[in-house]
């Protein structure tokens, strides 16, 4: 065995990105590369061959000459052994709620990790606090058969609405409601209110919008303070006196 058999081993492991931190490189490394060959000039000679793309210093998106591995793959799995998950538009895109072209996967973790280029998408990291994550509805996965930790339907959107920044396509968000159901909608609700007043008074706002009449743990708020829908829209904006939101 040798260098060159190395995207293949990961591509047998359902592996979309190789990590020469990682537990896998080291299982691969150990069991491909003979003793003393410097892992920097495997990786070269892979990026060379058209095997590897380097995503950023010592990751590598690994090339199938089949097909192309799915960009929420490759976002997912630049954080394969840390605390993650994928949230807003490309989840929702992955329930089958969005069409959308999605030009940033944001992928949500404890700690700060710059942005990744991963070819014709950004995968933008951001955080959450740790109560707030454990707390998250999120779970393990596959795409295409690459592992993927994604948020579910509603926690996707309580993400949108926590944080309006997250999301590229939130003027989308009442066709996504629109669908939910009832007990979709009640949940969301209580997540939104787990995270924040303004949360609230963002989903009251897109639920007119989507001609859906509000649960009762919602319909009872009365907000006191104005808040944007979304960053960077001036207050000159659509405003609801209800809500007491900022279109």
């Amino acid at each position: 065995m040798s260098c060159a058999d190395i995207p293949d081993w990961y591509l047998r492991h359902h592996l979309a990105v190789l990590d020469l931190r990682s537990k896998a490189w080291r299982a691969a490394r150990a069991e491909l590369l003979p003793p003393g060959y410097a892992p920097s000039v495997c990786a070269r000679r892979l990026v060379a061959a058209g095997r590897l793309r380097r995503l950023e210093k010592g990751v590598y998106a690994v090339i199938d000459p089949v097909r192309e591995i799915a960009p929420i793959a490759l976002a997912s799995g630049v954080f394969a052994d840390l605390p993650h998950y994928v949230t807003t538009d490309a989840a929702l895109a992955f329930h089958g709620l969005l069409d959308q072209p999605i030009p940033t996967i944001t992928v949500v973790l404890h700690r700060t990790r710059r942005p990744v280029e991963i070819g014709g998408a950004v995968v933008r990291p951001v955080v959450l606090g740790s109560k707030r994550f454990d707390a998250a509805d999120a779970y393990r996965t596959t795409a295409d058969g690459f592992p993927l930790a994604i948020a579910g339907r509603e926690q996707a959107v309580i993400d949108a609405l926590a944080e309006p920044a997250w999301m590229v396509h939130g003027s989308l968000l009442p066709e996504v409601l629109a669908a939910f159901d009832d007990a979709e909608l009640a949940r969301t609700v209580d997540g939104v209110l787990a995270r924040s007043i303004a949360a609230a008074q963002r989903l009251g706002y897109l639920l007119e919008d989507a001609g859906r009449e509000p649960p009762p743990a919602l319909a009872v708020l009365r907000p006191v303070r104005a808040v944007r829908l979304r960053p960077g829209r001036a207050r000159s904006a659509p405003y609801s006196s209800r809500w007491r939101v900022y279109g």
